[in-house]
């Protein structure tokens, strides 16, 4: 198949629904689709670098003391996976003095960048490499040493929605989570075991960089903004690795393809569903009237 990434369309992905029921709302997938590329791919990551230059400290960070579960992802996603699922994006080159490949490089066609297999001394430059080639945030959680849950101890995350990701290192699970409503009595013990899910908000910028929140005057300033969140677990460190891309839709757009009234029903359902307080908790106060008004119009 000629595969063309600069010709591929962003999933089109409308997750909503009349009510808001707080569940994982799981959707197994295999292991092709992990990562999806479509024509945003240079533009994304373009972004992503300079996000990454312009505030380091808030969406690059590692505990120190951990690097192997960073270095399995680096090796096995430039080595193995994207060049086997993306040969006409990202080639292998083959260090002449090995056969292994363990010394060779990763030349990226579209950037003309070449990446090294051997990991970067720092685990911050590990995540720099991961964040600057794909467009997912990645957050690695590892079993506490208490037994008791896993913590967040790395995290390249250029694409926050009002979550400051550095504030939660080395928080547990349940710790990162205290501020969603039912999450204790929803979520808990599911997002222990598994989270494949769809997510969905009103953003009121077309930058998928919002780490501090954002406000809304008229709707037809604002996207939907959904993230397509997967996770997996790395089969030497068993770290769980969970990684989200971020899809953005103008409600411009949504409203012309017929499914504003769909998206209208679907905002007050945030207040209808298993967990009521959900539509304070996604800002839904601040534009909530601002985007039914546009959309009914």
């Amino acid at each position: 198949m000629d595969f063309k990434w600069n010709e591929i369309r962003p999933l089109q992905l409308r997750p909503y629904k009349p009510k808001k029921h707080l569940t994982m709302a799981v959707e197994f997938s295999n292991a092709s689709e992990l990562i999806e590329m479509d024509w945003n791919y240079l533009d994304r990551i373009q972004l992503r670098r300079q996000i990454m230059s312009d505030h380091k400290n808030i969406v690059l960070a590692s505990d120190k003391t951990e690097k192997s579960a960073v270095d399995e992802l680096h090796v096995w996603m430039f080595k193995e996976y994207l060049p086997t699922h993306f040969p006409q994006m990202l080639q292998v080159q083959v260090d002449s003095e090995t056969s292994s490949g363990e010394h060779g490089k990763v030349l990226n066609l579209v950037t003309s960048e070449s990446i090294s297999l051997q990991p970067p001394e720092s685990p911050v430059e590990i995540l720099r490499v991961l964040g600057g080639h794909l467009e997912d945030d990645f957050m690695f959680l590892l079993p506490s040493d208490d037994g008791d849950g896993y913590r967040l101890q790395a995290f390249v995350t250029c694409f926050p929605n009002d979550f400051n990701t550095s504030k939660k290192l080395g928080m547990k699970l349940r710790g990162i989570h205290i501020p969603v409503p039912g999450y204790k009595q929803k979520l808990e013990k599911s997002m222990e075991r598994y989270f494949d899910r769809l997510e969905w908000t009103v953003t009121t910028t077309d930058s998928p960089f919002t780490p501090f929140g954002n406000h809304l005057y008229y709707g037809d300033e604002a996207n939907m903004r959904v993230e397509r969140q997967v996770v997996h677990r790395s089969p030497k460190t068993r770290a769980i690795v969970f990684s989200f891309k971020i899809y953005l839709y103008p409600l411009t757009s949504l409203k012309e393809e017929g499914v504003g009234e769909e998206l209208t029903v679907a905002i007050d359902g945030l207040k209808f569903g298993n967990v009521p307080s959900f539509h304070f908790y996604k800002r839904a106060a601040v534009w909530g009237d601002a985007v039914k008004s546009y959309l009914r119009s």
